[in-house]
């Protein structure tokens, strides 16, 4: 993959992204804008999961998605990474 191309959800677009644990749309372009070698990613075809840091230190997870026609993914929820997802962040160079 390489630079990803992201959306928020328009105001009359269903479902609308859910944040949870207080996290804000600043939170989540942070972590979906880092460079590419700062994040783990899992995809296929039409969903994206972007775990990544923002810049006050706080490990994010995002789950994308996108439609067959398109090639703009689309914020369908986002929430502090779990331990589980840490650890994989934290081993995703050995992954490269």
């Amino acid at each position: 993959m390489s630079e990803l191309q992201w959306r928020m959800p328009q105001p009359d677009e269903s479902p609308q992204a859910t944040l949870r644990d207080g996290l804000t749309v600043a939170d989540v372009a942070e972590a979906l804008d880092r460079d590419e070698r700062l994040q783990l990613r899992a995809h296929s075809d039409l969903l994206l999961l972007v775990v990544a840091e923002t810049d006050a230190l706080v490990l994010v997870r995002v789950l994308l998605v996108r439609n067959d026609d398109s090639f703009v993914w689309r914020v369908h929820n986002a929430r502090v990474a779990s331990a589980a997802d840490g650890e994989q962040w934290t081993q995703r160079g050995d992954q490269r």
